[in-house]
């Protein structure tokens, strides 16, 4: 049997056991996967576990994404240009990490995207999906300008300054000052990249009023649990086009999947799966 699992720090909401556990079901694979809870004080002595043959690879989520490149063997070139790594195959003993998380923001965006192209858009957060949102805008869209809104400016900074040069104006706000107001009103698109109003903290939002959306906006969470955030609740609400987190999920998996059995995940019977679960949840 080889073991997958997925490493964070909380890691209690996740989903992907699940979704790669029914996979393997699906697909007659002698396989299992497991969530496995690592604070950042342990990550490094925790990767090692992970070279032992019995394991095929692994998932990373927050806050783990940007911390591990320096922990592994080798990161593939676009998981460099992003700065973030959310999955690793153990190739012989040799842990190669990869970022699939652009697939999922790329395919969640694909039909919007012309109406975001030229247009202003807001990124809240700077983490490791903040990046490969980033990632996705810059080299597959093209807006006219991305705001960051951040509780830690230097880390939007770095994102920008990894993303090198090209003909996207760029800004960093905090995410109290009141610049933030502007910035949503001015935007097309607005993703929430943070763990604001993540399960069970289901009635918080990262906006701290719902009456800067409108019908322009297309709003962007990439929270999959609840499958409705409050942020997209009063998105839709104001006449926003919504986009849920679990489209990314699923295809960041599935991409992940492939990586580590070379084999297609049944995206139909997964999407039901787990949407299933996940109206359970709002039950």
């Amino acid at each position: 049997m080889k073991y997958f699992a997925v490493i964070g720090h909380p890691i209690g909401h996740s989903l992907s056991p699940l979704m790669h556990n029914t996979a393997f079901k699906l697909l007659h694979l002698d396989c299992q996967y497991e969530a496995l809870e690592i604070d950042p004080t342990s990550l490094k002595n925790a990767i090692e576990r992970f070279r032992d043959q019995k394991w095929g690879g692994f998932n990373v989520t927050v806050p783990h994404k940007e911390a591990i490149i320096t922990l592994i063997d080798e990161v593939v070139p676009e998981a460099l240009a992003v700065g973030a790594v959310n999955t690793v195959v153990n190739r012989n003993n040799k842990l190669i990490g990869y970022n699939t998380d652009v697939i999922g923001v790329e395919r969640s965006l694909r039909l919007e995207r012309e109406k975001i192209e030229g247009k202003m858009c807001t990124i809240m957060g700077s983490g490791g999906a903040a990046r490969s949102v980033a990632h996705v805008l810059i080299h597959n869209i093209k807006p006219k300008a991305i705001t960051f809104s951040v509780l830690f400016p230097e880390q939007a900074h770095a994102i920008i300054k990894s993303l090198g040069s090209n003909n996207v104006q760029f800004n960093v706000i905090h995410s109290t000052d009141a610049a933030l107001e502007t910035a949503i009103k001015n935007s097309t698109l607005i993703v929430n990249a943070t763990t604001v109003g993540m399960f069970p903290h289901v009635l918080d939002s990262p906006l701290p009023t719902q009456h800067w959306l409108s019908n322009k906006h297309i709003v962007f969470d990439l929270i999959y649990r609840p499958l409705k955030t409050r942020l997209l609740n009063e998105a839709q609400a104001a006449g926003a086009k919504t986009i849920d987190g679990l489209g990314m999920f699923i295809h960041q998996g599935a991409a992940s999947f492939q990586l580590w059995t070379g084999m297609e995940m049944p995206l139909d019977q997964i999407r039901q799966v787990l949407e299933t679960k996940l109206t359970s949840d709002d039950e």
